[in-house]
């Protein structure tokens, strides 16, 4: 019978009658007279005997991957028997080659099987790898990693479809890495079509396992790009084109491994060699496993857009309602993410220790940015009122003046018609004392009027002025029904008396619940855990450390950190707007002195005003997208006040 295995043996071997009839039965017959002639997988058995143990100890040919038989051999090799006829030996030798094959064979599986659970570990590596991945550039970067990794290429590259930005598809070559050179790499937009590999894949979700990209047939529909090659000195030979697809199975995009290299345990390490299937079957898995990131990054990237245009949006309309003081909100956000970025400079410690990370940013923006969407409770004839007393009180006035001085001008030509019929006639001293009388006492109402129409600006007032008021008030005058009544009602004088703008207390208790409608509006929005705590930071931009402040009267550590942040950003705004027809626009010095005395008189956090003035970060701050301001309408009435106008001097009330 013929035999299938490969013996090897010591030259004295090859004498005896055992050696002639292995030949005749087809054995391989090698001599070996050192453990280092015998290379992986080249023999099945290595028969050991005391020529080849002389030449070196039995370890070093345990070592050898080989079934060890002998004549009387030592512990650990199988024992041919001397009594055996050749049949029996040459079965034992059969035997022994088997269990040799086997034991390689088990041993190859193992490696696989092995093999397999490491891709399949990398594998879910990359998974939570990219699923902990917020931003898409690292993202990107980290898939391009891990898949060179996984498949030992040299180079990868990262391709996108955009479908958005154009009328006709486009392919955004997004990322490139290469192992063997540095690449000043910047990112390219092309048309989306068949004739680039990338293209042809995104384009028929097909995938290319190329040998050698200088080898593709001339009937291909698609052509290997040569020219960073030829720029670089590069040779690109196998090239695995995947797509990568989302769940509705649409390609979001193509990945390309190039020039994979042998495993370095492997003879030939290094060397460049196709993609073989098992390599295939990985890095379909980590684009797939891509394609689900980048496409829930995106998806995550557009909601965030969305919301950005949403709150923007509601900027917008809201100050819309308050043209003056439109770009208020955007302004204190930039105010305060100024701020909020110069806590971790800050030398004291409890400073630095409530700087704020991206997401606390974010969140203390938003508030800042929607800290008086309460205005949109207040009634609009309270949020735009320009005077004290509105217009058609006003006209009123003017009406129970004029008929007032109408009245004089009766009962003086009644007195001169009584003159004429009892007297006979009026003399040129009597009637120029009278028309004096007339024209002081309308003159002095047209004063008093005037007086009015001054009074009713939302200016200062001081106490000689309510006296004034007072006088007024006295002056009686006929009514259109012909009743005795004062030039102005008691409404009318408490309204006037106003010290500081243009609101009754009434008036201003509702413009200072806006911060109550902020906190219960923005509380109907169902906010992210990271973006919880807007309504409360939104609606306590008005507390202040003494408690003086509204709504809640919160003091010292009760009030938000960013609330506090925000207050102090939205004085110095309220303080250096642009001017309106009650207050000038405060010079910025003067604006830091007043935070100053703020923080003497306990009602704001000394350190972060310090913080605020010595970083001087009020000079630049931040402009991100949505820091453009509202857009105004000529149309629109110019209206004067904001509901966070800051007044020197006067602490809020509870």
């Amino acid at each position: 019978m013929n035999v299938s295995y490969r013996v090897g043996h010591s030259p004295l071997f090859a004498a005896t009658d055992l050696y002639a009839r292995l030949h005749r039965e087809g054995a391989a017959l090698t001599s070996i007279s050192e453990a280092s002639e015998i290379t992986p997988n080249s023999l099945d058995v290595l028969l050991l005997d005391r020529h080849l143990l002389a030449c070196q100890p039995l370890p070093e040919w345990q070592a050898c991957d080989v079934a060890l038989v002998g004549f009387d051999p030592p512990a650990g090799v199988l024992p041919l028997p001397t009594a055996a006829c050749e049949a029996e030996l040459l079965a034992l030798f059969g035997f022994a080659a088997e269990q040799a094959q086997l034991q390689r064979k088990t041993r190859q599986l193992s490696n696989a099987l092995q093999r397999k659970d490491g891709d399949l570990q990398k594998l879910v590596d990359v998974g939570l790898a990219l699923s902990a991945e917020n931003d898409l550039d690292c993202l990107l970067n980290k898939i391009l990693a891990e898949g060179r990794r996984l498949s030992n290429s040299d180079a990868a590259s990262l391709f996108l479809v955009d479908k958005k930005t154009a009328e006709q598809p486009l392919l955004v070559f997004k990322l490139t890495q290469n192992s063997s050179m540095a690449t000043d790499f910047q990112e390219q937009r092309m048309p989306l079509t068949k004739a680039s590999i990338a293209g042809y894949v995104a384009l028929t979700s097909t995938e290319l396992n190329i040998a050698d990209a200088y080898a593709i047939p001339a009937e291909a529909a698609y052509r290997f790009n040569r020219s960073f090659d030829m720029q670089m000195g590069y040779r690109t030979m196998s090239l695995l084109a995947i797509p990568m697809l989302n769940h509705r199975h649409e390609v979001v995009g193509v990945l390309e491994f190039i020039n994979c290299q042998r495993d370095a345990e492997l003879p030939g390490a290094g060397e460049l060699i196709a993609f073989d299937e098992s390599l295939a079957v990985a890095l379909r898995a980590l684009a797939s496993q891509a394609a689900v990131a980048i496409e829930n990054r995106q998806l995550l990237d557009e909601i965030s857009q969305l919301f950005d245009g949403f709150v923007q949006a509601s900027v917008f309309a809201i100050e819309q309602r308050d043209p003056t003081s439109s770009g208020h909100s955007f302004r204190v956000a930039d105010l305060c993410i100024a701020l909020a970025q110069q806590l971790p400079q800050a030398p004291l410690a409890h400073i630095r220790n409530q700087a704020l990370n991206d997401e606390g940013l974010r969140e203390l923006r938003y508030a800042a940015l929607l800290h008086d969407f309460g205005k949109v409770g207040v009634r609009e004839h309270v949020l735009t009122k320009a005077k004290k007393l509105p217009a058609p009180v006003i006209d009123n006035l003017r009406y129970r003046v004029a008929l007032a001085k109408e009245g004089l001008h009766n009962q003086c030509l009644k007195r001169m018609l009584h003159a004429y019929q009892h007297f006979g006639g009026l003399s040129d001293e009597q009637r120029l004392q009278w028309d004096t009388e007339l024209a002081l006492e309308c003159a002095r109402l047209d004063s008093y009027l005037a007086d009015i129409l001054q009074a009713n600006e939302p200016s200062v007032l001081t106490e000689g002025d309510f006296q004034h008021l007072q006088v007024i008030q006295s002056e009686l005058v006929r009514s259109h029904d012909n009743q005795l009544i004062g030039l102005l009602s008691d409404n009318e004088f408490c309204a006037l008396a106003i010290r500081r703008g243009s609101l009754t207390e009434q008036e201003r208790g509702e413009i200072e619940r806006h911060v109550v409608h902020t906190r219960e509006f923005l509380q109907l929005i169902p906010w992210t855990a990271a973006l919880r705590r807007i309504p409360e930071i939104a609606a306590a931009h008005h507390e202040k450390l003494d408690g003086s402040g509204y709504p809640k009267g919160l003091t010292g550590d009760a009030i938000p950190y960013g609330s506090k942040i925000m207050t102090v950003c939205d004085i110095y705004d309220a303080l250096t707007a642009a001017d309106r027809p009650y207050k000038v626009a405060v010079p910025t010095e003067q604006a830091l002195n007043i935070l100053q005395a703020e923080v003497k008189s306990g009602l704001l956090d000394g350190d972060l005003v310090k913080v605020f003035i010595d970083s001087r970060c009020y000079l630049n701050p931040a402009t991100p997208p949505l820091a453009a301001s509202a857009p105004r309408d000529s149309n629109v009435p110019q209206y004067n006040r904001h509901v966070c106008d800051f007044e020197p001097g006067e602490k809020h009330r509870h």
